[in-house]
């Protein structure tokens, strides 16, 4: 049953994320250097549907949701370093997931990629410095550290005033929101409706299966290659059979939309994407989440460790961009100045042949 519908909600997911072209690497790098910031309004939405179910469902007693210890040196440093990594990959870990199953060549050596980074320190030669990096924990009188015990909100009702101001701020801003200038699949609207309705769903999956957390993709990725190379199946669960749908799921969408078509990046390009996919492993095990274990199912608990990793997700991704473009922008001066010299070179060779 939990196969059937862990796969079934990964084919769900990966159908959506390929029709709203769902990528938080895009999204979050959207802040500064883009002007559409439509896959950021895409994202609040998910965390809107998601904080406020997860709450509600908590008080229901249908979950009881994990909070990860706020393990503070890994989340920053690996919450930079996926940041960074993904820029280079050319999409997030779900967005790389989903692209695979659309034919993009250079979305595969990314996911191989992440998942030798995360073999590595999972497992791997790097277990020391994830196992490190974790030791020093903060918490808050013995519990783990979420918005509301950071603020001393213990009753029900303090809880749902602080979610009401959060959720009202969110509204406010996405009612504002401009009219969708760049639009190839879904919108935003439809597409952060659907995400955060099956990011909700995963949650009440994974705890009818007795497993209390939602939407992730690290975890499952290391257990999938573990039970692969290894045969060990002890950390296979209904997530696992959720990522394994992503793929097929976007390529049925593709397929749908005629976009199902091989793409081979050139050996640079597919080097790089690799070499980011591998970064993104290191980081996301070393944070003990990605852009989706985090960004939306941390924050949907309330995480400051989820909230911390995601704030510097952002910086690894913004920093990532400012020198790729940096980079850009000083090779497009150096072509320029280069063209200029041999124009004035030309024109001095037919003065003097005149």
């Amino acid at each position: 049953m939990f196969v059937i519908g862990g796969i079934a909600l990964g084919l769900l997911l990966g159908f959506s994320l390929q029709r709203g072209g769902y990528c938080m690497n895009t999204a979050f790098r959207s802040f500064f250097y883009e002007k559409d910031r439509s896959l950021v309004r895409a994202w609040v939405l998910v965390l809107l549907i998601n904080v406020i179910g997860v709450q509600l469902l908590t008080e229901l007693g249908v979950l009881y949701p994990l909070v990860a210890p706020f393990f503070w040196p890994a989340m920053i440093a690996g919450g930079f370093i996926f940041g960074v990594g993904m820029v280079l990959a050319g999409g997030c870990a779900s967005g790389t997931y989903y692209r695979c199953g659309r034919g993009m060549l250079g979305s595969m050596g990314a996911l191989l990629g992440f998942v030798l980074g995360t073999a590595l320190v999972d497992g791997g030669a790097l277990t020391w410095l994830q196992q490190s990096m974790r030791q020093p924990t903060l918490d808050v009188r013995g519990q783990e550290a979420t918005l509301f015990n950071v603020l001393g909100i213990e009753t029900a009702g303090l809880r749902w005033v602080l979610l009401g101001v959060l959720a009202a701020a969110a509204m406010v801003w996405l009612l504002r929101a401009p009219k969708q200038r760049f639009l190839i699949g879904w919108g935003w609207q439809r597409t952060g409706l659907v995400v955060g309705v099956l990011a909700l769903a995963a949650w009440v999956l994974s705890a009818m299966a007795g497993r209390d957390f939602g939407l992730s993709f690290t975890q499952p990725t290391v257990a999938l290659t573990r039970y692969v190379l290894a045969g060990d199946d002890s950390g296979i669960s209904v997530a696992s059979y959720m990522v394994i749908g992503v793929p097929a799921g976007a390529l049925l969408a593709a397929k749908a939309t005629g976009e199902a078509v091989l793409r081979i990046p050139d050996p640079r390009t597919l080097l790089r994407q690799s070499g980011g996919g591998v970064t993104m492993g290191v980081g996301a095990s070393l944070a003990g989440g990605c852009n989706i274990g985090h960004s939306i199912t941390g924050i949907s608990t309330l995480s400051i460790g989820a909230i911390v990793a995601t704030i510097f997700i952002m910086l690894g991704s913004w920093t990532m961009t400012w020198l790729i473009v940096r980079s850009e922008s000083r090779n497009a001066q150096r072509a320029q100045k280069q063209k200029q010299k041999q124009q004035q070179q030309q024109s001095r060779a037919k003065e003097a042949f005149v």
